[in-house]
């Protein structure tokens, strides 16, 4: 498997934010060229364009997955949402110079994704403007750097489709792309101003209202032009059915919360919405009634789901009894481009009573191995399986293929007949899907097993993000990495000063542990001094780590004592879930 992940590296830094194409050479699988005309039919709503909602207001839909929007006062203007990187940032801010010169007075971020934020610099062009979000915003940001990273970056990379060939690439579900790849730049401007549920103001002559709806994100805010009867949704409300889970991989997302937000547009009554993904939507009746059945079907997914769980039924019950009655399900503002219903009511499930099923063979489930083992002595032997398998690829039924061939995988990892029809059930699933996340993790599967790689975050961080990440952050990330089995036996101490913001830490490994701590420990066999910026360029690879560890001052021990020290942090590579560890 190709991996070339250093034994220093962070885990990741800033997310799923950094989940990045890398023209990784893989062929492209030929099979998908013919791909599911209803997901491209929704084409039309992503190109390239900046959309006058109003008089004053702009939005820039098509440039990236996500908008950026134009609010032009008397003296200045507004940019709500900054987009995903600085190439895109410039190219969008260029677009909104044609309109107006004015200098921009504010930014406002409808939440933390990184879609939405990671260009703000170029828009901030030095005019120093006042950067506005919710109090928790800043926060979330920095948990988007943390422990569980690699993984959501990793899934965020199959789900967007970064691996995938142009030609197999029809949208994202609710954008033209996800336009990360391995140039890409980011960079943030961290709040000025926040609030907590809401806040009136007058910027550049507008009056503004932002109000707290939580949804797609905690942070989520609403930004509200009374005078223009204009409302800007953030990632709340588009026309795709809402991601309440999403596949790459979240914190619990409240069902409850999101269709109480969508009661807000409701009760405004604006004359136009204005998402932070798709067009603009106007005319009072028509987003009343397309809010109205998008709360419903938000609702409906959660109660109906709550009365089959609280009458015993197994997630994979729920799954087959929550289904949207017909008149949610026809609506053009509910198909499942973006999020699914069944991923919705499996996360509605495990957000409020967790993993346990209520099935008693579930406390205690075989191991993987075990559960394949079992399955190839019932058949009578792994040739069985594979006839099994064929015929019902025969039959079409692509997921029993999926799940056969991922036993055998997992007792054979080499197994050829195996791969081959592995690689065309994920191709042919992928066809077949109208959700564009689903159908960008198939295919993206089946070039990972064809070319033998796992996607990874190979994006490195530029030094003006790195600087903006605690000290704290880094190495609450950074020890996740323990190789715990080399380090059973390991009783050792680091510690390490900031001179540059005059910060101390130590980190102790005692038998497959390793604790971060405030202050120098006394004990510590190893005391570093060092820059803080060198040590995050050296952890992410921005700096040659030989050279980089004798610029530190050691007070205990030595650079070829550190580095020692550091090889006890190794990430595991990076591999498909069928496979064995």
């Amino acid at each position: 498997m190709k991996t070339d992940i250093s034994q220093w590296r962070i885990r990741c830094v800033y997310l799923w934010a950094i989940t990045v194409f890398i023209g990784c050479g893989s062929a492209a699988v030929r099979e998908t060229y013919n791909s599911d005309a209803k997901l491209a039919e929704i084409n039309g709503d992503f190109a390239k364009k900046i959309h006058q909602v109003a008089p004053g207001v702009y939005s820039a839909v098509g440039y990236a997955i996500a908008n950026s929007i134009l609010v032009v006062g008397n003296d200045g203007v507004i940019i709500i949402d900054a987009m995903e990187d600085l190439r895109s940032a410039r190219e969008v801010y260029a677009e909104f110079r044609k309109i107006t010169p004015l200098p921009v007075k504010a930014i406002i971020y409808t939440h933390s994704h990184p879609d939405h934020i990671y260009g703000a610099p170029i828009f901030a062009a030095g005019d120093r403007p006042e950067i506005y979000a919710h109090e928790t915003l800043a926060r979330n940001v920095e948990r988007l750097a943390s422990e569980s990273a690699p993984i959501i970056g990793m899934r965020s990379m199959r789900m967007f489709g970064n691996y995938l060939q142009k030609e197999e690439h029809i949208n994202v579900g609710i954008g033209p792309f996800q336009g990360y790849d391995k140039d890409t730049e980011l960079d943030y401007l961290p709040p000025t101003k926040t609030f907590s549920q809401n806040l009136k103001t007058k910027i550049a002559g507008i009056d503004v209202e932002l109000i707290h709806a939580p949804g797609e994100t905690d942070d989520q805010i609403y930004i509200w032009l009374p005078e223009k009867k204009i409302l800007l949704s953030g990632d709340n409300f588009y026309r795709a059915f809402p991601n309440l889970y999403t596949i790459r991989g979240t914190w619990f997302r409240s069902l409850k919360n999101w269709y109480k937000s969508i009661d807000i547009i409701r009760a405004l009554r604006p004359d136009h919405v204005v998402p932070s993904h798709g067009v603009p939507v106007s005319g009072a009746e028509k987003i009343f009634a397309a809010a109205t059945d998008y709360r419903d079907a938000i609702q409906y997914v959660h109660d109906q789901t709550l009365r089959g769980m609280n009458a015993g039924m197994h997630p994979d019950d729920l799954v087959e009894f929550v289904r949207l009655p017909g008149h949610l399900a026809k609506s053009p503002y509910l198909q499942e481009y973006y999020g699914k219903v069944s991923w919705s009511v499996r996360a509605l499930f495990d957000g409020n009573v967790g993993w346990f099923s209520g099935d008693s063979a579930d406390l205690q489930p075989l191991p993987r191995v075990k559960q394949a083992e079992l399955l190839r002595d019932l058949a009578g032997g792994t040739e069985k399986l594979i006839v099994e398998a064929q015929k019902r690829a025969a039959q079409k039924e692509y997921q029993a293929v999926l799940e056969l061939t991922g036993h055998i995988l997992r007792l054979e990892p080499k197994h050829a007949k195996a791969v081959e029809l592995r690689i065309s059930a994920l191709i042919q699933l992928g066809l077949a899907e109208q959700n564009a996340n689903a159908r960008h993790y198939y295919l993206t599967e089946a070039h990972e097993i064809k070319d033998s790689f796992a996607s990874k975050m190979p994006f490195k961080p530029s030094p003006a993000l790195l600087k903006r990440l605690p000290n704290a952050t880094v190495l609450q990330s950074f020890v996740t990495n323990l190789n715990a089995d080399a380090t059973r036996n390991t009783n050792l101490s680091a510690a390490l000063k900031f001179t540059d913001t005059n910060e101390e830490f130590s980190i102790r490994i005692r038998q497959g542990v390793a604790e971060v701590s405030t202050g120098l420990v006394a004990d510590a066999e190893i005391e570093v001094h060092l820059d803080s910026q060198l040590w995050k360029e050296l952890l992410t690879r921005n700096r040659n780590a030989v050279v980089t560890l004798v610029r530190f001052t050691y007070k205990k021990g030595s650079s070829i004592a550190f580095a020692k020290f550091l090889r006890n942090f190794e990430p595991q590579p990076p591999r498909l879930t069928y496979q064995k560890p």
